[in-house]
């Protein structure tokens, strides 16, 4: 037993996150060492209050050590190697050779192999391969793998259409060898000439993997568009609702995985965080369908089973107003119920908040004419709102009795 304990980790949620009729697959245990829950028992609103009420909002479980990656050492260790040998290879050659063209497809296979038999073991080496030395390498897997899942999970492609565009997610940064590392590690901003060599790199790629004979269309717009926007500021500018759907899928995975990942720039962000970067980006950076395909998809497995925002979280919807989250949202965490509380207005640097004299309660799955815009990561202003709410004594009873104390 001593051996079993050395040898896992404990993983911290936190109820406020956890919608009820979550199904976790470790058994669930209170700070205190109690048992709460069996593995793979359900969590129902009901078992959250009573756990809430005796052990607070924190509980854990335990992953085993030898389930770290739920995914073969061997595919792991083949994985990274054939990136490494696939980048090395062109670093060399200044080409892409059809060998190791061929060996990205069989690679790709297998990890959709094992998509097939287990999503959970595709997430798990995601979540371990996270390391700053070998970034590009790492990034160009990981961005795969997302996609591998989300364009499984969104069921409107063919077999072959799908290793085609985890292949070009695979690929989607092949380029960036063709960058001088010191502009990749630089710790300050780029300036405009740097960030112009950047921009070029879906090009690069682009004209590397061309090159080969019979490489699919599907493959090759992947790379060559995963930086357009949806506002049409993306590195070509090219107009958004003409390009196919892969790149646009393949922006967001490969956008979560840059914020998650650490650089020499910045601290990386959590995966609650980079999900949070991403929702605000919608309409923006990010087609509102894809996002929440993503969110809905990935969401609860990239973030320990829970959700990336909680009740009492702030946030702005997309007529404007302003909201608190009352309940998470069940069937599409995009649509949360809310208590609407006042309208944001802004007139050229002034931004003023309208509040109502009564909150109006909303069920975003039920509301077609509201969206969630932005959830607020802002501390000051948050702090603020709160604040005004309390001086106002708007939604106090409601916020002390009904939200997390903390709120």
């Amino acid at each position: 037993m001593a051996r079993e304990r050395l040898h896992t980790k404990k993983v911290l949620v936190d109820l406020d996150y956890v919608m009820p009729d979550t199904v976790f697959i470790h058994p669930i245990f209170s700070i205190q060492g109690e048992k709460l829950l069996n593995e793979r028992e359900i969590l129902t609103g009901l078992k959250i209050k009573s756990i809430r009420e005796k052990h607070g909002c924190k509980i854990y479980y335990s992953v085993p050590g030898d389930e770290a990656g739920l995914i073969p050492d061997t595919l792991v260790t083949r994985a990274f190697n054939q990136t490494k040998v696939v980048m090395d290879d062109i670093l060399r050659k200044d080409t892409l050779s059809k060998d190791a063209y061929l060996k990205s497809e069989d690679l790709v296979e297998e990890i959709i192999d094992q998509l097939n038999s287990s999503e959970l073991k595709v997430i798990n080496l995601l979540k371990d391969m996270k390391t700053y030395d070998n970034y590009l390498y790492y990034h160009s897997l990981n961005v795969g793998l997302l996609s591998a899942v989300l364009i499984k999970k969104r069921r409107k492609y063919s077999a072959n259409d799908v290793k085609n565009v985890v292949l070009g997610a695979y690929l989607s940064d092949l380029g960036k060898i063709k960058l001088e590392k010191g502009i990749l590690d630089k710790p300050e901003k780029l300036n405009e000439q740097e960030l112009l060599e950047v921009k070029l790199h879906p090009q690069h790629g682009y004209n590397i993997v061309k090159s080969l004979e019979g490489v699919s269309p599907v493959v090759l717009q992947t790379i060559l568009f995963h930086h357009e926007r949806y506002d049409d500021e993306g590195y070509y500018g090219l107009p958004y609702e003409t390009l196919p759907t892969s790149p646009k899928v393949v922006a967001i995975c490969d956008t979560y995985d840059a914020l998650t990942s650490p650089r020499p720039f910045r601290q990386q962000y959590s995966p609650a965080e980079a999900m949070k970067h991403i929702v605000n980006s919608v309409d923006t950076k990010f087609d509102r369908q894809l996002v929440t395909d993503f969110i809905n998809a990935l969401g609860f497995s990239l973030n320990n089973s829970q959700s990336f925002y909680k009740k009492g979280d702030f946030c702005i919807l997309s007529t404007g107003e302003i909201a608190v989250i009352t309940e998470l949202g069940n069937k599409d965490l995009l649509k949360p119920r809310v208590m609407v509380f006042a309208k944001y207005a802004k007139n050229g640097p002034k931004v003023s908040m309208n509040f109502y004299n009564h909150p109006i309660e909303l069920d975003l799955v039920m509301d077609m004419n509201r969206n969630l815009a932005n959830i607020m990561v802002n501390e000051k202003l948050v702090e603020a709102i709160r604040a005004k709410l309390i001086e106002k004594r708007m939604l106090v009873d409601y916020l002390f009795t009904t939200l997390p104390d903390n709120f």
